[in-house]
């Protein structure tokens, strides 16, 4: 009973202290929100002291303020200017040397949005440990401080580190623009092995499609492995040139079900008049995904409507054609809505 009620007692003092901390952060954000985001200083409007226990909390809000207000060059210049007036960026920097994780991110992600190039040796280091949530923030805040230094450095290591996320690192390479990133990238990608390849080649759409449609086709001109023709479909879609229609037809009829699925994909993208009968044959693959990628298709295409789909399912005998038909006009029309 003892031992319960203490439990219990303890319980209560982390919910209590778990408040108080909330309730503190919520008032210091109050303060704090209005100077960060007016973007009206002036060196003269010193902003008011923070005090030891809450530098924390404005880095947090100060990062999560200033990560969407990277296009706003006037209250970007001011953020940066009140945190250096602050003292924050060098709290940041002597964070980099603590053992806790979540301090080094947090310093990490702060110098990178402060474009602090000082510590760029210690962020290089940190780009290649083993912790991939902290190699990841440091080769982001690299790329952030001076994108054509960076490039050399992310690059190969986008290569090498399969516990990247594939979202976050393509936000990274549209970061850096496709000017610089282009060209190495294409690079690492032909010399790649398939199995890397396949991961690698979707971040072709970052680059300008000058270079990344030229690099797909000499992929699917090698000839290329089953594991790749479905990523370079992906990027062919995405930049919709109507040139690789011939391209992609050919793949309507592949052996292996997901590059039929992936020409279906990219044919709804890119396809014309004459590709709705390809996309109509395919409502009956044994496959699901592939009716399924077929029927979305068709409903992509550029002079589809609904009208247009339920004539084609009235047409259809097959019951699977039906089916997956009627279920992309439910899709259809819940998005309408």
């Amino acid at each position: 009973m003892a031992l319960v009620l203490f439990l219990m007692t303890y319980i209560l003092f982390l919910r209590a202290l778990l408040l108080m901390k909330e309730r503190r952060y919520r008032d210091f954000s109050m303060l704090w929100s209005p100077i960060l985001l007016n973007g009206k200083g002036n060196k003269q409007d010193r902003p008011p002291r923070i005090n030891y226990a809450d530098r924390f909390s404005f880095l947090i809000l100060w990062n999560t303020l200033r990560e969407g207000k990277d296009g706003d060059v006037k209250i970007r210049d001011w953020m940066n200017s009140v945190a250096i007036e602050t003292g924050i960026d060098r709290v940041a920097i002597r964070l980099l040397k603590k053992r806790s994780i979540r301090k080094k991110l947090l310093a990490v992600v702060t110098l990178g949005q402060l474009r602090d190039k000082s510590q760029w040796e210690i962020l290089y280091q940190m780009a290649l440990s083993d912790h991939a949530l902290l190699s990841l923030a440091a080769a982001q805040a690299l790329a952030r401080i001076d994108r054509e230094a960076a490039v050399p450095i992310i690059v190969p290591l986008i290569v090498r580190r399969m516990d990247w996320p594939a979202a976050k690192v393509a936000s990274i390479l549209g970061g850096i623009g496709p000017d610089l990133v282009a060209k190495p990238l294409a690079d690492a990608i032909m010399e790649a092995p398939a199995e890397e390849m396949q991961r690698l080649i979707p971040y072709l759409e970052t680059c300008h499609d000058a270079i990344a449609l030229p690099v797909v086709h000499r992929i699917l001109n090698d000839p290329p492995h089953d594991k790749v023709i479905g990523p370079c479909l992906y990027v062919i879609g995405k930049f919709r040139d109507k040139n690789d229609l011939k391209l992609v037809r050919q793949y309507l009829t592949h052996p292996r079900w997901h590059v039929r699925a992936h020409a279906a994909a990219c044919l709804g993208r890119i396809g014309t008049k004459e590709d709705e009968a390809k996309l109509a044959a395919l409502l009956a693959d044994p496959e699901w995904w592939v009716r399924y990628r077929a029927a979305q298709a068709i409903v992509d295409l550029s002079f589809s409507s609904l009208e247009r789909i339920r004539q084609l399912k009235e047409y259809r005998h097959d019951r699977y054609a039906r089916d997956i038909l009627e279920q992309v006009i439910v899709e259809k029309r819940l998005i309408r809505q």
